[in-house]
């Protein structure tokens, strides 16, 4: 609370001080009110012309065209338009086209031209979307209206003829890169015709694997084709051995798998004997009979079965009944279809065999065979991606150009056109007398706080004793206090009369602007 006092009276201290110096706010506002107000009323008026355009981005065939046809962005090419729209070839342009280059007399008053329209065009899209405002200020109004005019015609014609410009170029260097790259794709395919010349022997077929999977190929083949022959050969041996080993097992030739004439009626006498042992002893009359019936055809099958063996291993076809001569074809058969197979298998073998010592003998050139040919193709593979993907592209831009002629992405309306101004816009002159009566009494404010700071005057008990650190004991009064009081009142009046005049001459000029619509110069020459 303590501190709050000394602040509040540390600032009456200051605000007493400066009332003290009141001269300096007289000799301030005289200063500088005056001539303010009389330089701020002798500013030129300007005119503002504006216009106002609406940019339609849509169209119909941006649905239609998606994925066929090269796009861009309409909104993103008007922003970037209208960012180099006050570039200096357009500013040159439109400052001859305005006349404003006749004043210039030099090079450099021209250039100071340009600078003066890149500053005082104002484009502004920060409004709604696709709504853009260009406004211009000048003295003369015509002219106003006219850069306003050219900077709008401008604008609409860079957004109209970028696409086409854009697609023009863009198509004249695709049409450059196609005929490169055919020439290149050319080259590259006869280089690969030459090389298929040269080493189309070594080479794999077309379609077909390469050199090492050829040669695995081979190699399982002859290995599958060994164990075929393996199986063949083991399957003729085995047949062989049973003709072999029947001769020798005279005491069981059931086991011998050759068909007789006597298998049938062994086979019922047999079933025949086994019935009858189920019925009577082994020493009945009709089980002896049986048997003995049954071991004289079992002595007549093993009597033929050896005289067809004995015929086989002399190498001649012995003459017997007609179901001999049908176990021999069989057998002849099968046995001659087997050394044929194994035969067949033999040449197979051999094939394969001198294919793959061919390969074998090419084992050192074809890897550097292989490493050009792969070369040839990357190159080729690529330029020819590299062709087909220019002419898609080229396709997509003479599209997107067709579309282009067909209709714009880009259509303007202009909202507000530009016209010629019938009132003044600037400058603001009641706001800048304000402002010049204030910073005249702000100064003249100022310098009374300065110079009561340098030659301080003490106002109060408190800041005596706050400067001398002792206490004040009294206070002792001036004895020419009404002599005193008489120049205060004086000092009083002077500052309440210049006060009065100051704002008067604020008044005056505020009110023929405002109410008069007229310069306190203009009524004073129309008075005079």
């Amino acid at each position: 609370m303590q501190d709050l006092q000394a602040t509040i009276q540390q600032i009456l201290d200051y605000l007493k001080g400066i009332w003290i110096k009141k001269r300096f706010i007289i000799i301030s506002t005289w200063l500088i009110c005056p001539l303010g107000l009389v330089l701020v009323a002798k500013m030129p008026d300007v005119y503002e012309s504006q216009a106002k355009v609406y940019a339609d981005t849509r169209s119909m065939l941006k649905p239609l065209l998606r994925g066929l046809a090269i796009q861009n962005d309409p909104k993103e090419e008007i922003n970037a338009i209208a960012k180099t729209l006050k570039s200096t070839p357009n500013l040159e342009d439109i400052a001859r086209k305005a006349d404003l280059d006749i004043s210039a007399k030099t090079p450099q008053e021209f250039q100071n031209v340009v600078e003066s329209l890149r500053k005082k065009i104002i484009f502004d899209s920060s409004g709604r979307a696709s709504i853009y405002s260009i406004s211009f200020e000048h003295p003369d109004p015509q002219v106003a209206k006219r850069v306003v005019s050219l900077t709008l015609d401008k604008f609409v014609e860079s957004a109209l003829g970028q696409n086409r410009q854009d697609s023009t170029s863009a198509s004249n260097f695709l049409d450059e890169q196609l005929q490169e790259y055919a020439a290149r794709l050319s080259n590259a395919e006869q280089r690969l015709a030459d090389f298929k010349k040269q080493y189309g022997d070594l080479l794999p077929e077309s379609g077909g694997s390469g050199y090492y999977q050829q040669r695995s190929q081979l190699k399982n083949q002859i290995e599958s084709i060994n164990l075929e022959l393996s199986e063949k050969q083991t399957q003729l041996q085995s047949l062989k051995s049973k003709f072999a080993t029947s001769t020798t097992n005279e005491g069981n030739p059931d086991n011998v798998n050759i068909a007789t004439q006597y298998d049938d009626r062994i086979s019922q006498m047999q079933a025949n004997l086994d019935d009858l042992q189920i019925r009577f002893t082994d020493k009945h009359p009709d089980v002896v009979q049986t048997r003995e019936r049954l071991e004289a055809l079992q002595a007549q099958r093993k009597a033929e079965i050896d005289q067809l063996m004995k015929g086989l291993s002399n190498g001649e076809l012995a003459a017997g009944s007609l179901s001999e001569n049908a176990i021999v074809q069989q057998l002849t058969i099968v046995i001659n279809n087997l050394e044929s197979n194994i035969a067949s298998l033999n040449v197979r073998k051999q094939s394969y065999t001198d294919k793959l010592d061919g390969l074998e003998q090419k084992l050192e050139l074809i890897p550097d065979i292989e490493a050009k040919r792969t070369a040839l193709n990357r190159d080729y593979g690529i330029t020819k991606r590299k062709y087909e993907d220019l002419l898609g592209r080229k396709e997509s831009a003479d599209l997107s150009r067709k579309a282009d002629l067909s209709a714009e992405d880009v259509q303007f309306r202009i909202i507000e056109p530009p016209v010629v101004p019938l009132s003044a816009s600037g400058p603001k002159r009641p706001l800048l007398y304000t402002a010049v009566l204030i910073i005249s009494l702000g100064a003249g404010m100022a310098m009374a706080f300065l110079f009561s700071q340098i030659n301080p005057v003490i106002m109060s008990a408190s800041q005596l004793s706050k400067i001398t650190n002792r206490p004040i004991l009294g206070a002792v009064t001036d004895i020419n206090l009404e002599v005193i009081n008489k120049r205060d009142k004086r000092r009083m009046l002077v500052f309440a009369a210049s006060t009065t005049v100051i704002v008067g001459i604020y008044l005056f000029f505020m009110v023929s602007e405002i109410v008069l619509m007229k310069t306190p110069l203009q009524l004073l020459e129309r008075f005079l």
